[in-house]
């Protein structure tokens, strides 16, 4: 049974104003044009399809677009709902995807509900276990984060997790290829260095022990840096990887999906880590007031550009009069000595970026833009913490 693994597509996601879904529409047809041209039997999608909870038009016509090429080409897929996705929304599509070959599963079920199925492909029986994003919050009840060491609650959810692991994987059979899909971080796992991570931290992970071998892949999301897991064999267990640089944090990391090899009662085989050419590359330049001049060559690029200027004071209006001549030109950072970043205009933006992440997390959580009042009120908050934060709290950080 041939195998294309990926993950983390965030379609929907917007860097520093830029909307980055054209790029994952290009993206998701290279991947859908290599599983027709590899003849592949069987898609796995390891979650975060979406980059917020509430997706735009355009994004879900993105992933829409990528599950009827396959359809049209009679490829089966399963998807699993990631920290990113509404797992209600993904559940609500999934009759609708089912008519297309797509299993969908968004919220997390035991077996006896739905969390293990079988389907046909490549002429071999597939017994898929399939465990969208698990929050912590759901394995540790809020009293016990408000009285317990923190060291009794990685633990608990621990020992949750491989609980509802061995209920999936329970009844995996040795005549068929057993897969389990999971969204969630592997203890040593390498972040991919993104600017904003809200659940990849190290304080709740899983040890690779927590997979019986009787699995004959583990097809993970949820960390945007491909690679395989601690402890475990290079073949047994992958996270793909995000399919696009998503954000500064991610430059130079050449992104790939996996074609795999899986039959019944033998080892795995990665035949292919697919380098994606789609989309376009990010680029961080840094370099001293003195420098910049010369270095201006540097941002002749084609892809998406971050400019971090060490000064001896502020330059107001300096990246406007570099965008005219660089239009793709995002961010421009301002590092001054004693404060470290600084804008142009005077505004810290350490914490304009905190605030647009909480704006964003509310945008999340709720579906609707952070209310200005309550951006006031967190940009209070900041202050109060930040002896150095006297400026009016910035007012596009409520857009």
């Amino acid at each position: 049974m041939k195998l294309l693994h990926t993950a983390d597509w965030h379609a929907g996601r917007v860097l520093h104003g830029q909307s980055r879904t054209p790029e994952v529409r290009e993206v998701l047809r290279e991947i859908a044009e290599l599983a027709r041209s590899e003849a592949v039997d069987l898609v796995l999608v390891a979650g975060d399809l979406y980059d917020t909870k509430h997706p735009t038009p355009d994004a879900e016509a993105a992933v829409y677009e990528f599950f009827g090429t396959l359809a049209q080409a009679g490829i089966p897929s399963v998807v699993i709902a990631g920290n990113h996705d509404s797992p209600v929304r993904l559940d609500a599509a999934g009759g609708l995807l089912g008519l297309a070959g797509v299993r969908v599963l968004g919220n997390a079920r035991v077996a006896q509900q739905g969390g293990v199925f079988e389907l046909y492909a490549g002429g071999e029986r597939a017994r898929i276990a399939a465990l969208p994003f698990v929050s912590e919050r759901r394995i540790v009840k809020v009293t016990e984060l408000l009285e317990e060491d923190p060291g009794r609650w990685r633990e608990r959810y621990r020992q949750g997790m491989r609980k509802l692991i061995q209920n999936l994987t329970a009844e995996f059979r040795t005549d068929a290829v057993n897969l389990l899909l999971l969204h969630g971080t592997m203890r040593g796992a390498t972040l991919a260095n993104s600017e904003y991570q809200f659940h990849c931290t190290d304080d709740y992970t899983l040890d690779a022990d927590v997979f019986p071998e009787a699995c004959n892949y583990v097809a993970l999301g949820h960390i945007h840096k491909p690679q395989g897991v601690e402890g475990m064999p290079e073949e047994a267990a992958r996270y793909a990887g995000s399919p696009l640089q998503l954000d500064f944090g991610e430059v130079g990391d050449t992104k790939y999906v996996y074609l795999v090899e899986a039959r019944a009662g033998a080892p795995t085989r990665i035949l292919k880590a697919h380098p994606l050419a789609a989309g376009r590359r990010l680029k961080a330049v840094h370099c001293k007031r003195d420098e910049l001049d010369r270095r201006l060559g540097e941002l002749e690029f084609d892809g998406w550009l971050k400019l971090s200027v060490a000064l001896e004071r502020p330059e107001p209006g300096l990246k406007d009069r570099l965008k005219r001549d660089y239009p793709n030109l995002l961010v421009v950072e301002q590092r001054l000595p004693e404060r470290g970043l600084e804008g142009g205009n005077g505004i810290d933006h350490t914490r304009v970026e905190l605030v647009e992440a909480f704006g964003q997390f509310y945008r999340d959580t709720r579906g609707e833009a952070l209310p200005a009042p309550l951006a006031e009120a967190f940009g209070e908050l900041y202050r109060a913490t930040d002896p150095l934060a006297d400026e009016p709290s910035p007012a596009e950080g409520a857009a």
